[in-house]
């Protein structure tokens, strides 16, 4: 495994070769690093740390949510050429929105399992029930493009699209504490 370094001041920690004259992230001068090493297997470390598929995978449900209303928003205000492009657009994205989520939500289930060994813990309890809602919610979105005309469940979709943010923001936030947190071995 590679050798890592942390840093005192705010607990950054990159690859020893790769530390210059600063830290990267607060500035301190390089004598304040100190020798780090992750207590985790080689393969843990590569799955946990180096894949990133979770990680990657939030990203695309998260930016899908905000442009599904913004495209609706954008398709009143500009000519209508334009609006019936960007309702198509929010209708492609409205289909592929639970697809992300649920890739977002079986990386994460991966990346949990790799951490801690097992998916109980009551931060992952509370992570896999708010995932499971935001699943069941993105399934609303295609429905309601399905069985009506995107102008006419504009509103409706804009609505589940704001609760989605929110739920994304609520697992963000509980992500952000567990994100350098695993169980040794």
């Amino acid at each position: 495994m590679k050798d890592f370094v942390k840093c005192k001041a705010c607990n950054y920690i990159m690859e020893k070769d790769k530390l210059k004259d600063v830290c990267p992230a607060c500035g301190v001068p390089k004598k304040i690093f100190e020798d780090y090493k992750y207590n985790i297997s080689p393969k843990r470390y590569f799955i946990m740390m180096e894949l990133d598929l979770h990680p990657i995978m939030l990203h695309f449900p998260q930016a899908i949510s905000v442009f599904i209303p913004f495209f609706i928003i954008l398709s009143v205000i500009l000519d209508a050429s334009m609006g019936i492009k960007l309702l198509h657009g929010a209708e492609v994205m409205a289909y592929l929105f639970p697809l992300t989520v649920a890739a977002a939500f079986l990386t994460g289930l991966f990346d949990a399992k790799n951490r801690f060994k097992k998916l109980s813990p009551p931060a992952l309890k509370t992570k896999i029930i708010l995932g499971l809602i935001l699943f069941a919610v993105s399934l609303a979105i295609p429905g309601l493009v399905f069985f009506m005309e995107i102008k006419e469940a504009a509103m409706y979709i804009s609505a589940l699209s704001v609760i989605c943010i929110a739920l994304q923001i609520v697992l963000a936030r509980i992500g952000i504490r567990l994100m350098f947190a695993y169980l040794p071995g």
